[in-house]
């Protein structure tokens, strides 16, 4: 496992919400490790995988997404944050270990990314473009109801403030 999955098995581990299952991709083998998956097909093959995610925290009761995380460790680059939001978004089911995971306006895709540069301008002008577009794609996943792009200083910050930003997720306030 390399250092973006440590990361990632770290923060999903260390994330506990009341009524909540965290689900994340890396880590020792566990009921909560497994691949989280952007498809066109529910019963889907490789060839029908448009993404895989970092982190999905499901309420337990309902079933429902409400937040999936992207960690993006080693790039700020647009099109890597635009393949991550429309590998998402263009999909028509999200699944944890082949099971299908509820997601729609309740939904927050949150796309993170540890840089020091945090292309504020750009990031606003990536969103605006993506609700456009959200709005016309008339996919399952396109029903998710907020998008949002964050950069972090490092992965102290990352580990911090993710926590507070998944709280107002459960708000709406994101």
């Amino acid at each position: 496992m390399g250092k973006h999955g440590e990361l990632t098995a770290e923060i999903g581990k260390s994330l506990k919400i009341e009524g909540c299952d965290v689900f994340y991709d890396h880590g020792a083998s566990s009921e909560n490790v497994g691949k989280i998956v952007s498809t066109i097909e529910k019963e889907y093959g490789r060839e029908d995988e448009l993404s895989q995610l970092d982190i999905a925290i499901v309420e337990r009761i309902s079933n429902k997404v409400v937040a999936l995380i992207e960690i993006e460790e080693t790039t700020d680059r647009p099109k890597t944050f635009l393949g991550d939001i429309f590998g998402v978004l263009f999909g028509e089911h999200i699944s944890f270990k082949g099971k299908e995971l509820r997601i729609g306006d309740f939904t927050t895709l949150i796309v993170v990314r540890l840089s020091k540069a945090h292309h504020e301008k750009r990031n606003q002008y990536i969103l605006d473009k993506v609700k456009k577009v959200k709005a016309t794609l008339g996919t399952k996943n396109s029903a998710i109801g907020r998008v949002v792009i964050e950069t972090f200083s490092d992965e102290m910050e990352l580990s911090t403030r993710l926590p507070s930003m998944l709280d107002r997720a459960f708000k709406g306030e994101l």
